[in-house]
């Protein structure tokens, strides 16, 4: 065997080489620096009106909007929980209470519809802080069945090729009461939301905005100063009225009508705006519109529309050729009821001054006509969510399809009970809670719980 010698310049030369190695193999398995974890406090409790009763434990969820992972805690009897050791990261909350029926007569007077009502309260993309315990205050509180709500909200879209793409969007509205309710003049505005909020890179420097991440509408030119611009009214980029003279249009308990942009049978051969006819190679994907109750197309768009439907009103145009709803699931959707919506004023964006924006007007909508009101976010592919703008005391929440764009998803109102045949929709105006997201399919119903 050849013996290998090595000179005592070499042998220093190794030693230093491969005590160099193991410091790097050691350092390489803490080269990351480490984040010190967060932890919030939290504070529950009922709405002022039903303080007659003692609250007792909450269900808290704590969703990382990043990772989807949730935390589920319980608070004590008081309304208090403190949650530790969570990753530093934006996560939505939302706390739910069963209040016994007899708790709830003696905070109301009314009879529960069952033996318990839900009551819940949610909080947004709230930014944890490392080694910081934020102090987060809810408010429980439920709402009535007695109206028309939203019941499926078809954004989305189906397959881009297969399909219909975002010809097939549709909103179905419900009558969620114990007696005949009437459509005419009942409103339909998809309204606008700033989508970057503070300190978000891409937030535009054009305009004003609240410390919360909305745009300060107080702060749009023209706007009076008497007035709570920013928490007495929404603002609508489409406003459209289902027509009637007061009671052309009866809708029974337990139903429902069907909007759609384009009442046409997308499952069969259509012709496009582009003058293409597309028969659909997955019929599946997409849905039946042909018998809608109304579709809302414009002038521009006419060749589309179905002459055995009606027409919604247009209230308000804003930039668009048709009823085209953001497949992106960036909007809120507000039902409300006005017999003359077109007398409210249009805004532009509240610019920052001597800066130019965009030419798109927004309606401004009181808050107090609201009938009902769901606000779709959808999460960005890092987990950031967008301001809310829809208040709190009309959706706590906010949902989204999470299959995502021309996915043939819809969001659909989970079923509460069933009186007698009727279903009843939850309606704690949570829409995080409300809604289930199922395959689009008009007066389809999510199942029961």
């Amino acid at each position: 065997m050849k013996h290998l010698t090595i000179t005592g310049n070499k042998l220093a030369l190794l030693l230093m080489f491969v005590a160099a190695s193991v410091c790097f193999s050691c350092g390489d398995s803490n080269d990351e620096p480490s984040v010190t974890p967060a932890s919030v406090q939290l504070t529950v409790k009922l709405a002022t009106e039903y303080n007659k009763v003692s609250l007792g434990k909450v269900k808290i969820t704590l969703r990382n909007t990043a990772t989807g992972k949730e935390t589920k805690v319980i608070t004590d009897a008081g309304g208090s929980a403190l949650v530790s050791n969570l990753p530093v990261d934006m996560y939505d909350v939302t706390a739910t209470y069963s209040m016994s029926a007899a708790d709830f007569k003696t905070a109301t007077g009314l009879d529960a519809e069952k033996d318990s009502v839900l009551f819940s309260a949610s909080a947004t993309g709230v930014q944890l802080v490392p080694g910081k315990a934020t102090a987060l205050n809810l408010e429980l509180n439920t709402a009535t069945t007695d109206n028309f709500v939203l019941k499926t909200i078809y954004y989305a879209g189906s397959d881009r090729v297969k399909a219909a793409s975002d010809y097939d969007q549709f909103i179905e509205i419900y009558n969620n009461s114990s007696k005949t309710l009437y459509a005419d003049s009942l409103c339909i505005a998809i309204t606008t939301m700033n989508r970057y909020g503070n300190g978000h890179p891409y937030q535009s420097q054009r305009y004003v905005y609240l410390e919360d991440g909305r745009y300060d509408w107080s702060k749009a030119q023209g706007m009076p100063e008497n007035i709570d611009a920013n928490n007495a009214y929404y603002y609508a980029n489409m406003v459209f009225m289902i027509p009637g003279k007061g009671k052309t249009y009866p809708v029974k308990p337990g139903e429902s009508i069907v909007i759609a942009s384009f009442a046409q049978n997308f499952k069969a051969s259509f012709t496009n705006l582009r003058g293409d006819v597309i028969k659909p190679q997955a019929p599946e994907l997409t849905v039946d519109l042909s018998h809608a109750d109304f579709e809302g197309a414009y002038e521009r768009t006419k060749e589309m529309t179905n002459p055995a439907v009606p027409d919604l009103i247009i209230v308000h145009p804003g930039n668009n050729t048709y009823m085209r709803l953001s497949n992106n699931g960036k909007e809120g959707y507000v039902l409300f009821r006005s017999s003359d919506p077109s007398k409210y004023p249009l805004y532009l964006y509240p610019t920052k001054p001597n800066t130019q924006g965009s030419n798109s007007q927004f309606m401004q909508i009181p808050v107090a006509t609201v009938i009902d009101a769901v606000e779709v976010i959808s999460p960005t592919n890092d987990g950031y969510v967008a301001p809310k703008a829809i208040q709190k005391k009309d959706d706590a929440g906010y949902t989204w399809a999470k299959s995502g764009t021309y996915s043939s998803m819809a969001i659909t109102r989970k079923v509460s009970r069933l009186d007698g045949t009727r279903r009843v929709l939850q309606d704690i105006n949570n829409s995080t809670l409300d809604f289930v997201e199922m395959k689009a399919e008009p007066k389809a119903f999510a199942p029961q719980n």
